[in-house]
């Protein structure tokens, strides 16, 4: 909920008012933004090495305070406790604990040898420089466990941030800023800023942004891309997914029951990530349905910070609304609810975990990104269908395959058009600090977290030095024949396959000035094996 002057946070296990701040005026925005502009060339130059024991103190204050973090997701987002713990807080000090270890091996710079032979006396390094000013746009299904770890990665490449959270989960963001603030980064290095829905596209236009790394909807990081592209800022998206999971005939079907129950319904469905649709083939497909139904049953749905709790609410009313009308739409084209499908009578947005069988892409829940706690499967003639129908999608974020043989396996992993395909699992990779995260299609662009997100946060500049001993290369003016044949020559020399006419050029090569004068010979004898 959004006021003229304010955000209000909502309690989505009451319904009732969770807190509220104020927000900044555009004009102050484009203060923040110009200082963190200013900022930039200063840390900059701060060395890799201590902007990683920021990442340290970071790490330290997060861990002193994870279970003030993980009560105040649960209750401003409402993710279990526990899973707020595994989700948002393990995840982001396992990334933070990853970039304090490699950082530093991924952005110095690298020694570059020359292919060219002519080139090889020269010293080339590739130079990975900071954008300057990053915008980070975050998500309020992840408001902790996405934001941070593209700050992190963002603020040890050398840039500064403006860091805008969810304005559903506006006291995490607060959170986050304090602990940036705690770490003890520099004033205007990490800036946090609360503004309306009128404002924010202020922050993707504004000049001193050089980069924009937003994660949300397909349909929003449209808009970010196109305002990004009349100012030619480079972007990274991070958006829907309508992930799919396929059931084999060979698969340990009470594991693949129990991790798809699990993908489909953990954080209640609002990830990404989760298990939005699932293909299993006929021959396996009843008594999948009956052990997904058996555990779904299972399911406790309560207070998130009760410690057995399985499944919170559903984190706004709106999301709640948008998700009875996929339940509702797939119901009046022929699915059966064989589990849940009605909202839980009393206060917040509660929900049923609801199981659908006989589901098919005439429906919203197998097409477009549900994002509530829905697990609609579809029965299909064989693996050939099922991977077909997996990929007749506009999204490929993650996809998920259950198979007891290495040869079924591998041909998932081959055929599933996402950007992480996992094998008798569900949606681990967010825990992995080596796994990079991002998908193909409509589900965005770039990657976060891994090498992959670091490398996202920096430009590559080339450098070359010559010391310049001679006076002119042999390939600047003045153009002569000289010249024609030298190429001609070169070109044999370097790129035919027969070793006579190799030596042939070589030798007389050695008889042009333009080649004899100005050649670095320790060098070329060096590196003659280049030739061959």
């Amino acid at each position: 909920m959004k006021s003229e002057n304010q955000l209000v946070s909502i309690n989505p296990t009451t319904g009732q008012q969770f807190g509220s701040l104020d927000v900044i005026s555009q004009e102050q925005l484009d203060i923040i933004i110009s200082k963190a502009h200013s900022k930039s060339d200063e840390w900059a130059k701060t060395s890799i090495s201590e902007r990683i024991k920021y990442l340290q103190k970071l790490s330290d204050v997060i861990l002193e305070e994870k279970n003030e973090i993980a009560k105040l997701v649960a209750e401003e987002q409402g993710k279990p406790v526990g899973e707020a713990l595994g989700a948002e807080v393990l995840a982001v000090l396992a990334i933070l604990k990853d970039l304090i270890k490699n950082a530093k091996k991924i952005l110095v710079k690298d020694k570059v040898p020359h292919e060219q032979i002519l080139f090889a006396h020269k010293k080339s390094h590739y130079n990975y420089v900071p954008f300057g000013v990053v915008a980070i746009i975050s998500p309020w299904n992840y408001p902790f466990s996405v934001p941070v770890p593209e700050i992190a990665a963002a603020l040890v490449a050398g840039n500064t941030v403006v860091f805008k959270p969810a304005p559903q989960t506006i006291f995490v963001g607060k959170c986050i800023d304090e602990l940036f603030k705690k770490a003890g980064f520099p004033e205007y290095v990490m800036n946090t800023v609360f503004v309306t829905d009128h404002v924010a596209p202020f922050i993707t236009t504004h000049p001193d942004v050089r980069k924009i790394v937003f994660t949300g909807s397909t349909e929003v990081g449209k808009k970010i891309m196109k305002a990004a592209s009349d100012h030619l800022k480079p972007v990274v998206l991070e958006l829907g997914g309508k992930d799919a999971a396929v059931v084999a005939g060979d698969a340990n079907l009470q594991r693949a029951a129990k991790g798809i129950v699990w993908g489909a319904f953990f954080s209640t469905g609002q990830v990404c990530a989760s298990v939005e649709r699932v293909y299993v083939v006929k021959e396996v497909a009843e008594q999948f349905l009956e052990l997904c139904v058996k555990e779904t049953g299972l399911l406790k749905v309560g207070n998130p910070l009760e410690h057995d709790t399985d499944m919170g609410p559903l984190s706004t009313a709106e999301q709640m609304e948008n998700f009875q009308a996929h339940i509702q739409d797939a119901v009046e084209k022929g699915a059966k609810v064989l589990v849940g499908g009605k909202k839980i009578p009393g206060p917040g947005f509660f929900f049923e975990p609801t199981v659908l069988s006989h589901a098919d892409h005439s429906m919203k829940i197998m097409t477009h990104e549900t994002f509530g706690p829905a697990l609609p499967i579809m029965i299909v003639d064989s693996l050939d269908e099922a991977i077909r129908m997996a990929n007749d999608c506009d999204f490929g974020l993650s996809a998920f395959g259950w198979t007891q043989s290495r040869k079924t396996a591998q041909r998932l992993m081959n055929e599933l058009q996402a950007g992480t395909v996992l094998i008798n699992d569900s949606t681990v990779t967010w825990g992995e600090p080596n796994a990079p995260w991002g998908g193909m299609k409509q589900s965005g662009i770039g990657r976060t977290r891994a090498r992959f997100g670091l490398l996202e946060m920096v430009q590559v500049k080339y450098t070359c030095m010559d010391k310049g001993n001679n006076d002119y290369n042999p390939w600047w003016f003045p153009y002569n024949q000289e010249l024609v044949s030298l190429f001609q020559s070169a070109l044999d020399l370097l790129f035919t396959k027969n070793i006579f006419i190799k030596i042939k050029k070589l030798v007389f090569l050695l008889t042009l000035k333009r080649f004899t004068k100005t050649a670095h010979w320790t060098a070329v004898f060096k590196n003659l094996k280049k030739l061959f």
